[in-house]
């Protein structure tokens, strides 16, 4: 069964693809691809015409990767893979990152793999009219030029890794918080009677009011998490002691917290803007926080000191792991924040399928990355 999208509640907000996290408790800043309502083009007639009919997501708050297909309007290019099961379409529609209107999707001119976070991909993807546009959002961006045909083979090439990403995510406590909110806040409904997640949203949105919900902070993310939980069912609804275990992993799942205002001590970037690359070093009572592997390793080389305790970020399930064990993919089609990247992975399986999917060269363990592997990286 192909995967579907996950969205947490606000204290699970550090889960979405591209979502930057305000660093002041409790708040959120808008994502690069959210726009204003006013702006935004939705297709749809229907109650659910502002879910993805594919992963249920706000498609405003995700607008600036929305496509269009069939009088269908998702999220991503993701979601448009899922939607034609692989199958490039000829006359699909894309949201221009720039002027925000929709476009030919043949005719766009996709920035992949630039610095910004993507929806639904760690491989971000956006759109853009003319060449010109493009171009200029590279030069700031970072990410390679292509047309949609191209994009749509990379979306594919990385559509198994991103599943994997996600699946883990919602095992890993979306569930557990869709359950405990559609269980205090919402009158019981049957998924089954629903022809996609975005109608089952829609319908959730009208039931799940109890005791003022509607009025909580982040209400659409509850809502989202709540789809899911019904909407995977009846594979990932579970049993409570299921429940309960998921819930326990996800509070176990440590993730690197970057204090507000950290820069990286080798090249001054603001590590808190690409949070899912972050690595640390513990030196003594001091902590250091680095924008990937490759400054980290560069810092590494420069201090020599071989007994610091050195943590980096699961590419997938983006939790705390330890540098010496973990396993680092070179050479790929997917940058970092710096540009070409050492990609860590808590398992060597995982790494592999990696390299599969994004033209990985090589995989490394800890100490077989070198001062010049380093080199070759800046």
């Amino acid at each position: 069964m192909i995967l579907r999208s996950i969205l947490g509640s606000a204290l699970l907000a550090a889960l979405l693809f591209g979502a930057e996290a305000n660093e002041q408790a409790g708040k959120m800043k808008p994502m690069f691809q959210s726009v204003d309502p006013s702006k935004a083009t939705l297709v749809g007639s229907g109650e659910d015409k502002e879910y993805c009919a594919v992963c249920g997501m706000n498609l405003v708050k995700f607008y600036k990767t929305n496509h269009v297909y069939n009088g269908k309007q998702v999220a991503s290019l993701h979601c448009l893979y899922e939607l034609t099961e692989g199958k490039i379409p000829s006359d699909a529609q894309v949201v221009d990152t720039k002027n925000l209107n929709l476009i030919d999707a043949n005719k766009a001119f996709y920035v992949v793999g630039c610095k910004i976070g993507g929806t639904m991909t760690r491989n971000s993807k956006y759109a853009f009219s003319t060449e010109a546009d493009a171009k200029e959002f590279q030069a700031e961006n970072g990410g390679e030029i292509m047309n949609f045909a191209k994009a749509y083979e990379i979306a594919g090439q990385d559509f198994e890794g991103d599943n994997k990403m996600i699946k883990a995510k919602r095992e890993g406590g979306i569930y557990a918080h869709g359950k405990e909110f559609y269980e205090a806040n919402c009158e019981k409904v049957d998924p089954k009677s629903f022809k996609a997640i975005s109608e089952l949203k829609a319908h959730l949105k009208k039931v799940c009011d109890a005791k003022g919900a509607s009025k909580a902070p982040e209400y659409d993310k509850h809502l989202q998490a709540a789809a899911l939980y019904l909407w995977d069912a009846p594979a990932n609804l579970g049993t409570s002691d299921q429940a309960s275990k998921s819930k326990q992993k996800a509070q176990k799942a440590e993730r690197i917290v970057v204090p507000k205002g950290a820069r990286c001590p080798v090249c001054g970037m603001l590590i808190g803007k690409n949070p899912q690359w972050a690595t640390m070093m513990k030196t003594g009572k001091e902590e250091l926080y680095f924008d990937g592997v490759k400054d980290m390793m560069k810092y590494y080389f420069e201090k020599g000191k071989k007994d610091d305790q050195i943590y980096v970020s699961d590419y997938y399930k983006l939790n705390k792991i330890d540098a010496r064990t973990a396993y680092y993919v070179t050479g790929s089609n997917v940058l970092g924040p710096m540009g070409n990247e050492l990609i860590p992975f808590a398992s060597e399986e995982d790494a592999k399928t990696f390299a599969k999917d994004h033209g990985g060269k090589q995989i490394v363990k800890f100490d077989e990355i070198t001062t010049l592997l380093v080199e070759r990286l800046m």
